[in-house]
């Protein structure tokens, strides 16, 4: 822990702890077991301060349960049983040091209800926080499931007038059956569709429906050795009355090519399940689109040419397997929130072009796609994976990295939370914490129009911390991991707001002149300001002073433990000082300067 010392005037203020329930916080939670249900208020509970984001954000009062692994899955629900809605964020470790497992706010068919599915490690400890959306608080019911083949995952539907496709994921392989039938029918008396997972489906085609009307589906997975799941659901859909348009679904895509502008339509079209893509997340109707990549920068635009909503998605692969490569909601000075998306196509690549809505919207449009030579030069740290490094400087010592965002092209990442509907053109940076927990990345304009900032974690697997929109910095943060590497991501909406622009990353590096030889209390900054930190101390009992250079004692205070200090040195004059300690009768001095 860091200690904050006022050389001159200092208090320690108790925050009484919010809350009257045992288990308001991490530390008094309550057992749960595989099996056990048990009911829950949060209603008096306080916010709790854990790792921010983990599957979901931290918005409301919480409570605290925990179990111990035993090598399957688990799976932790509020689902149907809630009074308000709930979020639960899952945990591995001690409540000293929690490690995000996963985390959900509602999941499907579950009433503004929570659930989430995950693999234990046999003996590990977990933690569940029970939490809500939005500052909601109320009862609830936690249930714990353990079982060696978990349900289907991400289940949805997108049905037509005569047919569907039925699209999950499988935690573990092996073979799948879906029984479907009129709303209401009872297990057992439906029809059904089976098959091994990864070559029958998912997705699974059902066809031969009427139009118009309400089925209802459970889906059963097989995980081999005896182990079947429950039968999820009953999930419910309704048939359309009407045929939807012909490139509906993903194997029924219309070709588009350079310099094509191609009318159409989402009115009585489905919703197709689809990555995640830039702003472009998929949760309404939308129709196909295809081409083949030449090496040029492709365009495909709506901008300014629909009656709705659009969003515009871009991806790779095949319709089962798609990978996205770009994609917008709202472009750039595009009227009505109409979509543009740019990027560099690979020769011979076939490319899949979803045209869809934000928040039910559906309606006409004309797809527009236009190829040119790619921007020069290219962008080398466009990509996470090519993050320019920074070299972490000391305080007040930044020395400036160069940087542009002039040919940064759309990222395949989801948004920063910050910025969900944007262009998102973007330049990565990495820095290291080092033995350093707080780190400020100072930015600049130069002739880019604004710059974001969002933090995340390694490339492998970025997972968003914190951002700032139309800002410059400083941006500080705290609490970060040692030794660990994280990626800031600069970006603007391209076009005429990209230009250049300045970083670097300060922290606390400690490079005082000692005094005393082989002194081990080191001091930083130098030349300090208004604060100076001090670390070396190993004695939980030292006396810290202050003197000038004609030994005169300017400042003196007791120290009662040795980790990383932070003194309040924003009385003194500027000039050089000595900073003196003694520690069990050794005595150590260390030189310094105050600058303004």
């Amino acid at each position: 822990m860091k200690t904050y010392a006022r050389l001159f005037a200092f208090a320690l203020v108790a925050q009484p702890l919010v809350g009257s329930a045992q288990n308001d916080d991490c530390a008094g939670a309550l057992a749960i077991a595989c099996g056990q249900s048990i009911d829950g208020n949060t209603d008096s509970a306080a916010v709790d301060t854990v790792p921010f984001f983990c599957g979901t954000g931290i918005e409301a009062a919480g409570i605290w349960y925990t179990f111990t692994g035993d090598g399957g899955y688990m799976n932790a629900t509020t689902c149907n049983a809630n009074g308000y809605d709930t979020r639960l964020n899952v945990y591995s470790g001690s409540c000293g040091s929690l490690t995000c497992v996963g985390g959900n706010d509602d999941a499907q068919f579950c009433d503004l209800a929570s659930t989430v599915t995950f693999l234990t490690s046999n003996g590990a400890t977990y933690y569940i926080l029970v939490q809500g959306y939005d500052g909601e608080t109320g009862d609830f019911t936690l249930t714990l499931n353990c079982t060696a083949c978990p349900v289907a995952q991400n289940v949805v539907v997108s049905p037509a007038n005569t047919e569907a496709f039925i699209d999950w994921t499988s935690l573990l392989p092996g073979d799948f059956s879906v029984e479907y039938g009129p709303a209401g029918f009872a297990i057992g008396t439906g029809s059904i569709a089976s098959g091994t997972i990864g070559t029958d489906g998912p997705p699974v085609n059902i066809t031969g429906l009427a139009d118009s009307t309400d089925y209802d589906y459970y889906i059963t997975l097989d995980c081999g050795g005896g182990n079947v799941s429950l039968a999820s659901g009953p999930y419910t859909f309704a048939t359309l009355e009407l045929p939807p348009p012909v490139n509906a679904f993903c194997t029924d895509a219309v070709i588009i090519a350079c310099g094509d502008s191609l009318d159409g339509t989402t009115v009585n079209s489905i919703v197709t399940p689809a990555p995640e893509c830039g702003s472009a997340n998929v949760n309404t109707a939308g129709v196909w689109y295809t081409f083949v990549g030449n090496g040029q920068e492709v365009t495909l635009s709506t901008c300014g040419n629909t009656n709705f909503d659009s969003k515009i998605g871009v991806y790779l692969g095949a319709c089962t397997g798609l990978v996205c490569v770009a994609g917008n909601d709202d472009g750039p000075n595009c009227p009505g929130n109409s979509s543009i998306t740019t990027f560099v196509s690979v020769l011979g690549v076939q490319y899949l072009v979803l045209v869809h809505g934000y928040n039910g919207a559906t309606g006409n449009f004309t797809l527009i796609m236009t190829c040119e030579a790619p921007c020069s030069p290219s962008l080398a740290n466009d990509e996470c994976s090519a993050a320019t490094v920074l070299a972490t400087q000391p305080i007040g010592q930044c020395a400036p990295v160069v940087a542009t965002l002039v040919c940064a092209y759309a990222s395949p990442l989801p948004n920063p939370g910050c910025d969900p509907y944007e262009n998102v053109n973007d330049a990565w940076f990495m820095f290291n914490t080092g033995s350093e927990a707080s780190h400020t990345i100072i930015t600049t304009l130069g002739d880019a129009a604004t710059l974001n900032l969002a933090l995340y974690t390694a490339c492998a697997e970025p997972q968003f911390i914190q951002c700032f929109t139309d800002s410059v910095g400083p941006f500080n943060f705290t609490g970060l991991d040692l030794n660990t590497d994280y990626l800031v991501r600069i970006w603007n909406g391209g076009g005429t707001e990209a230009g250049d622009f300045t970083i670097c990353d300060e922290a606390a590096m400690f490079d005082g002149i000692a005094e005393s030889a082989g002194a081990r209390v080191r001091v930083h900054p130098v030349p300090a300001q208004d604060e100076l930190f001090v670390a070396g101390l190993v004695s939980s009992d030292a006396v810290l002073s202050i003197t000038d250079l004609a030994g005169r004692v300017i400042a003196r205070m007791d120290v009662t433990r040795s980790e990383l200090l932070r003194l309040d040195v924003s009385g003194l004059s500027p000039g050089t000082y000595v900073l003196v300690t003694v520690e069990a009768d050794v005595t150590t001095a260390v030189r310094f300067v105050i600058e303004r």
